[in-house]
């Protein structure tokens, strides 16, 4: 019991302190909460499910003493997503043998929600959705005619009008960050947990079995042809398919670590693929997608043959 308070009380105040570092202005905190639901996740993967809800009420009542909403937000945000997919992943790769598919969907679903409440949440402040989107645009506006080189910019493109495209782009762009985030840090939770002995299952083979269900598919079809019409049915819809995207996309990385094994030279092939990935990030991503789509209709990797023993150690 002692121990199990002890790893609540660690994993609550590491969560705690990441998610507030933004608060203070420092760039580097920024990147680092992004990784505020790791110890969350680790701490209900590891010790259960108890201890990962004692583990949220504590990082809550760390950010509530910086800022009273900040509790509040820190659940909502942090907490609650963390649990149910470290809860899901554990049941998932544990117990009920289904796809890792269903936790990478269930991803997905998390940042859309978290993108309509958002949208939802600020459209109700504003008094309406245009009227958010005007204000915030003027915001944005505002802000960039203080910095340096605006104004040789604006000879392209008027501040106002770029401002709007800002903010017209938020939603897609927060469900893109979410889910990746989201994913490096449940990935991050069960390798970590794995090798401290406490998942309790061997990890999936994540390039041989992470398939997505046909209803994400059919789900990623009706998003992205609901971004035809403009207005709000758009800014909803553009944030799904950007989501669904992501998740297809690390379904077709998975896919060509499997193609590639057992093959000469897959190192460098990877290798140069991660390199070209961060180069022209986000663009190659699109691509993934495609694959991760190809291989979602028909998969590329049923016939392949049995990986060695030697490329075993190679599996992510």
């Amino acid at each position: 019991m002692a121990q199990r308070i002890l790893i609540a009380l660690g994993a609550g105040l590491a969560a705690g302190v990441l998610f507030v570092l933004p608060t203070k202005g420092m760039m580097a905190g920024i990147w680092l909460s992004v990784l505020a639901p790791m110890p969350l996740m680790i701490a209900c993967m590891g010790y259960g499910l108890v201890v990962g809800l004692g583990a949220a009420i504590i990082g809550a009542c760390l950010a509530a003493i910086f800022q009273p909403a900040l509790g509040l937000t820190f659940l909502i945000t942090t907490a609650f997503p963390a649990l149910l997919l470290a809860w899901l992943a554990r049941h998932v790769f544990g117990g009920l043998r289904l796809s890792p598919g269903y936790v990478l969907t269930a991803v997905a679903a998390l940042s859309i929600i978290a993108v309509w409440g958002t949208v939802a949440f600020a459209a109700v402040s504003y008094g309406g959705l245009d009227v958010a989107a005007r204000e915030l645009a003027a915001s944005v506006a505002t802000v960039l005619k203080n910095l340096r080189g605006v104004e040789d910019a604006a000879d392209v493109m008027p501040v106002e009008e770029f401002s709007s495209l800002v903010v017209a782009s938020m939603p897609a762009m927060l469900a893109f960050w979410s889910i990746l985030a989201l994913s490096l840090n449940l990935w991050l939770a069960a390798r970590v947990t794995m090798i401290s002995g406490r998942f309790g299952e061997t990890w999936p083979d994540l390039p041989t079995h992470l398939f997505l269900p046909r209803s994400a598919l059919a789900a990623f079809a009706l998003a992205t042809l609901a971004c035809a019409p403009p207005g709000v049915t758009r800014v909803f819809a553009s944030s799904a398919a950007v989501a669904l995207c992501v998740a297809f996309s690390l379904q077709g990385l998975t896919a060509i670590h499997r193609l590639t094994m057992g093959r000469q030279g897959r190192a460098g092939i990877l290798l140069a693929l991660y390199v070209v990935m961060f180069l022209l990030f986000p663009l190659p991503l699109f691509v993934m997608a495609g694959v991760g789509v190809a291989d979602n209709v028909k998969p590329l990797r049923r016939s392949l043959p049995k990986p060695t023993p030697t490329n075993l150690s190679d599996n992510h």
